[in-house]
């Protein structure tokens, strides 16, 4: 449930409901004007099916967590995401009710996904150490290599997949030590003419996993496969048409153990190299596997597929087992044919990988004073970023820019977007860039700020620093606005957390000279404002004190507090505006942004808000707790500006 208020510069009766309303209880008492349950929708014309993600920022997004998490769960027909080449180094995670999604890059061999998890680094276990996780049932990948770059430092997954209903075809999985775990005790998988290396137990798990016509390269005097199939289950692990081959340095290569008692793994009709082990497999130290396990081969070939030494325990059989193992018959207990008649590891590739989704457009930064930056010391330039969980963090900003995203085909309107931080850095992709792709698909152009960070080692007076670069970024867009392509008296500006006060004191403080220098006279008035979870008032109550503090200091005069403080700032000037907070927010409490809703109202200033009683803080473009997506309704809002 989210709760949606709206106001327009009438509504009397509105205004007497907000004064009675009890802080506290917001979201579940009170009966307002405007009151919206949301739903998932039956029209699937409404939601995007098609994703595009490019490192050249030719695609919807830079990163492919950022497209997953755009998509929407248990959709109403199948979504695919294309993957333009490049080297994408990011952990992904595609959860259980993002199903029906498939992947397809552009080529096998330059689109990667890759990280460097592994059991041992920080707290993670083999089980948390993936590159990329998927569980999303009937998902399908293709043309893509899923790596880990660890090294030989023990478990390692480049795979974790306990989706069911799964198909790769043409991928690589690299890795040493885990490199895929075929997890799901009631997950089916197959993998076709995939390429698979590793070295110890690297095809592991529980599922029911076909590898066909895949080529599978041991790295190390070790063990290809170690099934864990529950009991009872008839087929785990089948190779069928593969070549297994090695790493020159390899003698002596099993083709599998058990992980656990009734480990279940097949190898039919496939090409065995000459440093397979001659007994062919073992039982883990622990002779009481050899009464469980089921480990089987028929009609393989070359020279180490002689199975005169395998162990006792082992079957070999003549070519009638084939039949026994067609993908039908393995599948046949998870409802293998669909109501069409298609089998669903027959299925055809939703397409190929197709260029015409993409848009060539570079976004393009530039200094944001062509001369001397106002109210600045004369110190190195000490700007330094990092890239974790996803999100590039920008420190040390001395030096102000702006980068300019434009739309293929621009409607006029345009967003200046101050990515949170704290004030303290800037989570530039996160909340900037990546939000500026998805409103370049909107038709809106947008100018991502990299604003100062309120400093005294490089600023005189770090308080108006952000602020003055703010007003700055307003009178570029507006003077430029014919070149730009822009409509001048349609300007907004956008900020999340602590860029959300920023903006908010833009949107409130626009009749106050931040650079008292600059003789420009360019309105520097926004013609709207989005806030999204941000950092409203300084009010010691409910304020977020890193934000303050970097801004202003521990002990802030008064005066200070108040004029920062922008819920005491709005007039019937103030910009419309539009707010987004998570009931639940421990760091910006939600009263930062019902404060500044009830001044738009006190003032008769057209607001929108939405509350939604989950989410936390910095969920960015996706509140994953909910259906529900504030970039819809922003996105209608601002078409009827």
């Amino acid at each position: 449930m989210v709760l949606t208020f709206k106001a327009a510069n009438t509504g009397s009766l509105f205004l007497n409901c907000i004064k009675e309303m009890k802080k506290a209880i917001i979201f579940l008492t009170v009966f307002i004007y405007s009151f919206t349950v949301t739903a998932q929708t039956s029209n699937p014309q409404q939601y995007k099916y098609v994703f595009t993600v490019a490192k050249d920022g030719t695609g919807d997004y830079a990163f492919i967590q950022d497209a997953i998490d755009a998509m929407r769960v248990y959709p109403l027909a199948p979504i695919t995401l294309y993957i333009k080449n490049g080297v994408y180094n990011e952990k992904i995670e595609l959860p259980a009710n993002n199903v029906d999604v498939s992947f397809i890059g552009e080529s096998v061999d330059s689109t990667i996904i890759v990280y460097n998890d592994y059991s041992g680094k920080g707290k993670h276990t083999t089980f948390t150490s993936y590159t990329a996780k998927i569980s999303g049932n009937r998902f399908r990948a293709e043309n893509i290599t899923f790596a880990n770059s660890a090294g030989p430092v023990g478990q390692a997954l480049a795979l974790y997949v306990d989706a069911d209903k799964a198909v790769f075809k043409n991928c690589k999985f690299l890795g040493n030590q885990d490199t895929i775990f075929a997890s799901g005790e009631n997950a089916n998988q197959l993998f076709d003419s995939c390429y698979i290396e590793g070295t110890t137990d690297f095809i592991f798990g529980p599922a029911t996993a076909v590898f066909k016509n895949c080529t599978i390269k041991g790295k190390a005097n070790s063990y290809i496969t170690a099934a864990n199939t529950p009991k009872g289950k008839q087929y785990g692990f089948v190779f069928i048409d593969c070549k297994i081959i090695a790493d020159s340095a390899v003698s002596k290569l099993y083709l599998g153990r058990p992980w656990r008692a009734y480990a279940n793994t097949v190898f039919i009709n496939c090409s065995l190299p000459k440093v397979i082990a001659p007994e062919g497999w073992n039982n883990w130290g622990n002779v009481e596997n050899e009464k469980t396990v089921f480990y089987a081969e028929s009609k393989n070939y070359g020279e180490g597929a002689a199975t005169a030494q395998r162990v006792k325990w082992s079957k070999q059989y003549d070519s009638k087992l084939a039949q026994r193992y067609s993908l039908r018959q393995i599948f046949y207990y998870v409802k293998a044919v669909d109501s069409n008649g298609t089998a669903w590891f027959n299925r055809p590739s939703p397409k190929k990988f197709d260029k015409s989704f993409f848009v060539n457009r570079q976004p393009q930064e530039l200094p944001l004073y062509k001369g001397a930056v106002p109210n600045s010391k004369q110190t190195a330039n000490k700007e330094n970023s990092t890239f974790r969980e996803n999100v590039t963090r920008i420190a040390k900003v001395s030096v102000p820019a702006i980068t300019i995203f434009k739309p293929a085909k621009a409607n006029g309107k345009a967003v200046i977007i101050c990515p949170g931080g704290g004030y303290g850095i800037l989570a530039f992709d996160k909340e900037g860039t990546r939000v500026a792709e998805e409103m370049n698909r909107w038709g809106i152009t947008c100018f991502v700020l990299k604003y100062r960070l309120p400093d005294d080692s490089f600023n005189i007076d770090k308080s108006l620093a952000p602020l003055q670069d703010a007003q700055q970024a307003m009178r570029y867009v507006r003077s430029n606005a014919k070149e730009l392509g822009v409509n001048k008296n349609q300007i907004g500006i956008m900020g999340f957390s602590a860029g959300g006060h920023l903006a908010s004191t833009a949107a409130t403080h626009f009749n106050f000279k931040a650079d008292e220098a600059n003789v420009d006279t360019t309105s520097v008035r926004p013609d709207f404002a989005v806030l999204i979870y941000p950092v409203i008032s300084f009010d010691s109550t409910i304020t977020h004190k890193g934000s303050r503090n970097n801004l202003i200091g521990t002990k802030p005069a008064k005066e200070a507090t108040d004029f920062f403080s922008n819920e005491l700032q709005v007039t019937t000037a103030t910009p419309p505006s539009f707010l987004v907070h998570a009931g639940d927010d421990a760091a910006v409490h939600v009263e930062n942004s019902v404060r500044y809703y009830q001044a738009c109202i006190k003032n008769k200033v057209p607001v929108e808000m939405h509350l939604y009683p989950k989410g936390g803080h910095g969920f960015g473009m996706a509140n994953k707790t909910t259906d529900d997506n504030w970039l819809e309704r922003l996105k209608n809002w601002l078409g009827k500006l």
